[in-house]
């Protein structure tokens, strides 16, 4: 029986997963007065500069055991001989969608003896829907000749493709396109790829406000491109912000240039940002990555004033001296990542936030909800009007839902959580976000994302929302 990477990978996994690339990379409550962090969350208005500098990769989504398309149990026809029990336990337990089970007792099998290229594509497929990436790449290489090898060419570009690889997804899949030019899997996975590598055009508006009448304007012009390889990435970018409160208002208009190199060992990132007026500082931060991309580290001098969402912080033209470390790591339980960043800001103040972050392997609504939990902190060594500096520290314990649904040319996504206090500038709390992108043509989308929370800050309660909006063109 034909094993195929196609449903689960790319229409369950990947489409859900694209309207990642519409959310920031981190939270943004730990840098601004718009965010969601007093109620420990995970969208915001925009992306700090230290937190900007290349798109993280894909995250898959584990199929649900309930998804059918994932079951091809394997060979059912009566002319092909019987597998012994230890391997048809195997094809029993994918039949059944307990993917973790099949990929752990299949790599014990596949330690032992060489299975079948029909058990072993089963074993590799299981690996890669459960988020065992590094594990599966071995088992599809093992299938790049016979009769599974576009089987395998596809699992394998998928992988690359969620692990921010798409320069090495696209001549899997042109590969594959050569020997069979209907192979819907390889269609659909060299569309998305091709997203990725393609030149790319981004223009966004948005627009935050607060309880305390700060309110920012920020519209955003961005172009990434790569070199031939598709390995070297660059982006330039020019932002315009307008921040103000009753009876005070600053503006400031930046250049960002990026750069990334994905051939090398530590993928390192730099980004430089200079103002266009009114202050001649440079800002720059680099990132590397560590223990197969698990781990990253940043540093930099970063532009705090417009970090800080407030007209008064962008007045006086702050920076800090930031370090920060981010890891992550996928376990049959979940996904539990963990953040920690430190500012050294000019005015002689220190800030540091924290995050830790399970997003819940169990799927009690089904497979396009995920239940997630987590802890947000942040601390100063003193308080100032000019930015959210808790001296005496912030800590909320939080709880929430987050359901995505999608297709290849357009998802939806919509988030709750609820917070609780656990010491400090901190209170009950709640917050929503919902947004989506459609591809109008197959080079032209439209996303929108919307927040709003409602928690405890310096005292008082406190009220946020928040709104963007992005056109992207694709030039392929």
């Amino acid at each position: 029986m034909k094993q195929s990477v196609c449903l689960p990978t790319l229409r369950s996994i990947l489409a859900p997963v694209l309207l990642l690339q519409t959310l920031p990379l981190t939270t943004l409550a730990q840098t601004t007065d718009f965010s969601p962090s007093a109620a420990g969350g995970r969208q915001g208005i925009s992306t700090p500069a230290t937190e900007s500098l290349i798109l993280a990769p894909f995250k898959y989504i584990a199929p649900s055991s309930a998804d059918t398309t994932t079951k091809s149990a394997g060979p059912t026809e009566p002319d092909k001989p019987r597998r012994k029990a230890s391997l048809q336990r195997i094809v029993d337990l994918h039949a059944a969608g307990d993917y973790q089970a099949v990929g752990t007792e299949g790599l014990a099998l596949m330690a032992r003896e060489k299975p079948d290229d029909e058990l072993q594509l089963i074993v590799a497929n299981s690996l890669a829907w459960t988020g065992r990436l590094k594990e599966a790449i071995p088992a599809y290489q093992g299938l790049r000749a016979g009769k599974y090898a576009d089987q395998a060419a596809v699992g394998l570009a998928s992988i690359y493709h969620w692990r921010g690889r798409d320069d090495q997804a696209v001549p899997l899949y042109r590969a594959v396109l050569a020997n069979d030019p209907g192979n819907s899997s390889a269609l659909e996975g060299l569309d998305l790829a091709t997203r990725e590598t393609s030149p790319r055009t981004l223009l966004s508006f948005g627009r935050g406000a607060d309880s305390s009448e700060n309110e920012r304007r920020s519209a955003t012009l961005n172009h990434r491109w790569r070199d031939s390889s598709g390995a070297h990435v660059m982006e330039v970018e020019t932002s315009l912000v307008v921040d103000s409160l009753p009876g005070v208002e600053t503006s400031q208009q930046d250049l960002t240039v990026r750069y990334q190199n994905l051939n090398l060992a530590l993928k390192p990132s730099l980004e430089l940002s200079m103002p266009t007026k009114d202050d001649n500082s440079l800002y720059a931060s680099v990132r590397v990555k560590l223990f197969d991309e698990k781990v990253t580290l940043s540093a930099g001098r970063v532009n705090w004033g417009r970090m800080a969402t407030n007209p008064n912080a962008l007045a006086l033209h702050l920076s800090a001296i930031h370090a920060g470390i981010n890891a992550a790591k996928d376990y049959s339980f979940g996904n539990l990542s963990a953040r920690f960043s430190f500012y050294d800001v000019s005015d002689n103040n220190s800030v540091w936030t924290g995050n830790l972050h399970l997003t819940s392997s169990w799927r009690p609504l089904g497979s396009h909800f995920r239940p997630f939990v987590g802890l947000e902190t942040r601390g100063a060594a003193a308080q100032t009007a000019n930015y959210w500096s808790p001296s005496q520290g912030s800590g909320t314990l939080y709880a929430g839902l987050i359901g995505e649904w999608g297709a290849s040319n357009w998802n939806l996504y919509g988030s709750g959580q609820a917070g609780v206090r656990m010491y400090g500038d901190a209170g009950t709390s709640w917050s929503l976000s919902a947004g989506g992108k459609y591809w109008i043509t197959s080079n032209l989308a439209l996303s929108v994302s919307l927040w709003s929370l409602d928690s405890w800050r310096d005292n008082a309660s406190y009220k946020a929302q928040a709104a963007t909006v992005n056109l992207e063109k694709l030039w392929r």
